[in-house]
């Protein structure tokens, strides 16, 4: 029986009553209530509190709320029974800047009947399954994080940077202590090869300066220059002439300055992360960390790296590699300044031997730097014994103090690599560009200025063979390293991390060509331009034909698929004989027989267009990655190595370079204006801003592994702090936590829930909506969204996994898609509501007379399907840890359904439910009065809102109904007939709920004994509960 009615044995009238609901408190002011009736014969009122507090079956009452139905026995009888568990409902929404106030309020009660958002026709849905039971609401809105201000503009600059970091996420496999020597072996080569490329691009970019401002500028615009190309009226030029008098080498020298500079320029880009987002509070810290990566690691199971502990702070693959970078940067400069005038003195003109040695070392240091992988930057240590004078001194010096290091057997250790010393390393550099500078000013030089400065030429060249060297490393590890059986479920067969290599160097000398020419335009007179080294002339003539060669192929494939689409599947005839073929659907596709019919038909194609972007729109935009690669790779191998061509074709081959280098300089100039109109309109427009943050969220979702100077990481503050907020949540045994995500959220949730142990997974039950780890993570990054990880979060797996989990993704969305776990998946069809893609789906009727919106990658948090698996998702994960039995009811008792939750003694002013996750003074955390369900009457506590009274339309409930987003399980009341379901091993009656109010638990005194929890799981609805009642059409 309900609170708020009196009833007898013979089943008196039920009376609704208006109270005053107190959350867990006897005050009468905390907000108020309204109870709703729901049976048959349910009329009247009762005014009073007393009547609120009498509840029993066959004339039972109860002492206290949370008892109903129960004889009161002793005054300590309740305090045995455990507490109830406590649900906190976590909302992690998807990309984009949310509402977070309007995203943890209830959903709206109002759907869609048919049209879409331009318009279409409303109408109120409520649900009358209410459940009484309350769970707290909490949204984790981490979507600005990849926003940001206007300075996220000069990303666009950082893009060589970002790509070829994604390169080493992109590892097929990454080795564990299971897996045999020569895989484990081509881990590192993969590695390797990644770092090898960044560095690389470091060098590029630090050469493409030094080339612009000592090449161009202080060497062929100087006047010994045995060309003059320079215009005599340039402000630039006029002041290099009038220093450079005694020779180049003043010009030269100053020049130098500007690659240097650009170094510590880029070192603001690699600033830590904690600088661009706040930092977070450690979950582990770094020793516990490595300790338990080396426990796994003796166990051969580190092979899921995103289940170690702390991989999101503590990133492994990132020592000294600043330093690195910061060391080829500086390198470059040394060996420009150096090469060039030991270039003179290898003529006779100056000082041989000094030259050879300076650069002698500068090779010494560049090999250094080559080898100076993770491996080698933790190994390498000089042992100390405890006390010893060397470990002293060390201690003293100011520049390496704080670097001993404690092993975990015993004794001291002292790090000898030199990048574990950034700034010993710089001051290293810095002496290095010294003596540079010091053997350029050499006097007494006969300089002899060529047209091009004769060390850009040779750097240029060694550049481009070490990053051919680079691919050529990515693609034989990505052929050793998966597993057999596992290659088609990775983009490109595994390839995908040697393609986007060839892409990011790519675009980095495409950055390189158009400055060049630029610059050259710029200094040079009217119809000249400066000499340019060789792969820089060459990169420019590669990009028309790229750019040509790929647009046809976008062009064929695309037409193939509208032509095939248009013409739909083939269907056989009706006595079994092959239907008509392709061109003959595609024709009667356009001969439809009325305008209707060729609307249904249009309305069908592009379904199906939906459908196939779904299945096949990721894939193809690997395969266009990877020919692009292809072309970039085979047109510059054919501009170097002209195999097949007779000498009478040299000719034919040089007129046709010219042609694409001219054709180079319109093309780049566009690139160029339209990269700066995009930096403009995002420093500028805050909504560009915004879809630009689509770009970062999965170009920066991964920590640098590979080049600093890449955009943060927004991950490595959203993880860690997702993974405090689930650790504080289920701190008490009594937490249980529902997490609802959605997009982009979805990844973000799964990676704090690799960082749980299996204790707190068992109590967390996840709602996944669009997610990309199936569609789009698990094939580009393999190594790290592996398949056995995602398999171990499985309800149902081998490894304890999540309490539940359902994942919804729509057929039509070219983003989200399944996980591959049996009774995980739910595929929604997209043509209408509750179809299931048949013939006839998507046609139109006079209730719907516009066709469905074809929803995609949105709408899932607004779909009316959602409520009811996430009601059934909490109705088990309470379930699944059901509460001991109490010990025993008093003799007499009739059982009843379960009693609920009490409140706290500690007033509180809120009328919606709360959640104490930390220990308080108060005996009990904080919680919601609930009301007790009966089978002649039903009653629903809901807080009341303004605008409620309006009469709803027939046949949709009323409005004052729970909303299913305050609420999880289900009621067991049915609607009119007033029937109920089965409540739950207490009895063959179908009520749940808790009897009492928060008037009723304040009158017991301060005496009286501890509210006690419920025995029984929340009633699932059966076959004879009374549905929800949606509009026909999709919720919004």
């Amino acid at each position: 029986m309900g609170d708020g009615a009196s009833t007898g044995a013979g089943g008196a009238e039920a009376e609704g009553a208006e109270v005053t609901e107190a959350e867990g408190t006897g005050a009468t002011e905390a907000g108020s209530a309204r109870v709703k009736v729901v049976g048959a014969g349910a009329t009247g009122r009762v005014g009073t509190r007393a009547a609120a507090e009498r509840v029993g079956a066959g004339g039972a009452e109860a002492r206290h709320e949370g008892v109903g139905g129960a004889e009161a026995g002793h005054e300590g009888e309740d305090r045995g029974r455990p507490a109830r568990v406590e649900v906190v409902e976590l909302l992690v929404p998807g990309l984009g800047p949310v509402d977070r106030e309007r995203l943890i309020r209830p959903p709206a009660t109002v759907g869609r009947v048919s049209g879409d958002e331009k318009a279409g026709l409303y109408r109120t849905v409520v649900d009358l399954n209410k459940a009484p039971h309350k769970v707290v609401r909490e949204v984790y809105d981490w979507t600005r994080l990849t926003i940001g201000g206007a300075s996220r503009a000069l990303w666009l600059f950082l893009m060589p940077f970002l790509l070829i970091n994604l390169v080493a996420w992109m590892q097929p496999r990454w080795p564990c202590g299971k897996d045999k020597r020569w895989r484990k072996l081509a881990g590192g080569v993969y590695e390797f090869g990644a770092r090898l490329l960044a560095l690389s691009l470091t060098v590029l970019v630090v050469g493409t300066v030094g080339q612009l401002a000592m090449d161009q500028f202080a060497w062929q615009c100087s006047p010994q220059a045995g060309q003059d190309v320079c215009a005599d009226d340039n402000p630039a030029v006029r002041i290099l002439r009038s220093w450079d008098t005694a020779g180049p080498q003043w010009g030269f020298v100053v020049a130098a300055l500007a690659p240097a500079l650009v170094v510590f320029v880029l070192l603001l880009a690699a600033r830590d992360t904690k600088q661009e987002y706040l930092p977070v509070l450690e979950t582990v810290s770094e020793e516990e960390a490595e300790l338990a990566r080396l426990q796994r690691a003796g166990k051969g199971e580190d092979g899921h790296p995103l289940e170690l502990p702390g991989f999101w702070e503590h990133n492994r693959r990132d020592p000294g590699m600043a330093a690195q970078h910061v060391w080829a940067g500086l390198l470059t400069t040394a060996g420009l300044l150096t090469w060039t005038p030991l270039h003179q003195d290898l003529r006779g003109n100056g000082p041989e031997g000094l030259g050879r040695a300076l650069f002698a070392v500068i090779l010494f240091m560049t090999l250094i730097l080559l080898i100076s992988v993770p491996w080698v930057h933790r190994k390498t240590c000089l042992p100390l014994p405890p006390s010893s004078l060397r470990s002293r001194l060390l201690e003293r010096i100011p520049l390496v103090r704080g670097k001993i290091g404690e092993r975990r057997s015993g004794g001291r250790y002292f790090p000898l690599w030199p990048t574990h010393y950034p700034i010993v390393a710089g001051i290293l550099c810095a002496c290095v560009n010294v003596a540079a500078v010091l053997y350029c000013l050499v006097p007494d030089r006969r300089w002899t200025v060529d047209r091009v400065l004769p060390g850009m030429q040779v750097q240029s060249t060694v550049l481009l063979l070490v990053q051919a060297l680079g691919v050529c490393l990515l693609t034989l590890a990505s052929l050793v390293l998966p597993v057999a059986g596992t290659r088609r479920g990775m983009a490109l067969l595994g390839l995908a991390g040697p393609a986007m290599a060839v892409l990011a160097c790519f675009v980095a000398w495409l950055y390189t060509t158009a400055s060049s020419q630029w610059t050259g335009s710029w200094l040079a007179r009217p119809g000249r331009r400066t000499d340019v080294p060789q792969p820089v002339d060459v990169m420019g003539m590669v990009l028309a034909p790229v750019l040509v060669l790929s647009a046809v192929c976008g062009a064929v494939v695309f037409a193939l698929v509208w032509f095939v689409h248009v013409a739909g599947p083939a269907a056989p005839g009706p006595d079994g004989r092959p239907g008509p073929g392709l061109v003959k659907r595609f024709v009667r596709a356009y001969r439809a027989d009325s305008r209707e019919e060729r609307d249904d038909r249009r309305h069908l194609h592009e379904l199906r267009a939906a459908r196939r972007k779904h299945a096949y729109l990721l894939r193809e935009a690997d395969w266009m990655m990877g020919t692009a690669a292809v072309l970039v790779v085979a047109v510059t191998g054919a501009f170097y190595f002209p195999l097949g061509i007779r000498p009478g074709l040299r000719d034919a081959r040089d007129l046709a370079a010219g042609a694409l280098g001219s054709l180079s300089i319109p093309l780049l100039a566009g690139l160029a204006a339209l990269m700066l109109l995009a930096f403009r309109t995002l420093a500028i427009r805050s909504d560009m801003r915004q879809n630009a943050g689509l770009a970062w969220a999965f170009g920066a979702f991964w920590p640098r592994a590979a080049h600093p100077f890449a955009p943060p990481s927004w991950t490595v503050r959203a993880v860690p702090e997702l993974v405090h907020r689930l650790r504080v949540l289920l701190k008490d045994e009594r937490g249980r936590v529902l997490v609802r995500a959605n997009s982009m959220g979805t990844v973000l949730v799964m990676a704090a829930v690799w960082q749980l142990d299996a204790a707190l997974r068992a109590r967390i039950s996840l709602i996944t909506t669009g997610c990309p780890v199936g569609m789009f993570f698990s094939r580009n990054y393999p190594a790290f969204v592996c398949v056995e990880s995602i398999d171990a979060l499985g309800p149902r797996g081998e490894r304890p996994g999540l309490a539940g989990w359902i994942n919804v993704w729509r057929d039509t969305d070219p983003l989200g898609g399944p996980v591959g776990i049996e009774d995980v998946d739910v595929r929604w069809a997209d043509d209408a509501e509750g179809a299931d893609g048949g013939p006839g789906a998507y046609r139109r009727t006079r209730e719907a007379p516009v066709f469905p919106p074809i929803e995609g990658h949105r709408g899932y948090t607004g779909d009316s399907r959602l409520m009811p698996l996430r009601n059934r998702l909490l109705a088990e994960l309470v379930a699944s840890h059901p509460p001991e039995p109490p010990p025993g009811p008093t003799a007499g008792a009739e059982p009843t359904a379960p009693p609920e939750r009490a409140g706290s003694p500690e007033p509180t002013h809120t009328p919606e439910p709360t959640h104490t996750p930390e220990p308080t003074r108060t005996p009990e955390p904080t919680r919601t009065p609930e009301l007790q369900g009966a089978p002649e009457a039903m009653e629903l506590l809901e807080p009341a809102r303004a605008g409620e009274g309006t009469s709803p339309p027939e046949g949709t409930g009323s409005p004052e109904a729970a909303d299913p987003a305050d609420s999880f399980g289900t009621s067991g009341a049915t609607g009119a007939t007033g029937s109920a379901g089965p409540a739950g091993p207490a009895g063959p009656a179908g009520s749940a709920g808790s009897a009492g109010s928060a008037g009723s638990a304040g009158s017991a005194g301060p005496d009286a004994p501890t509210p006690v929890a419920p025995d029984d799981p929340p009633v699932v609805p059966g076959p004879g509960h009374a549905e929800a009642v949606p509009a026909p059409g999709r919720g919004t």
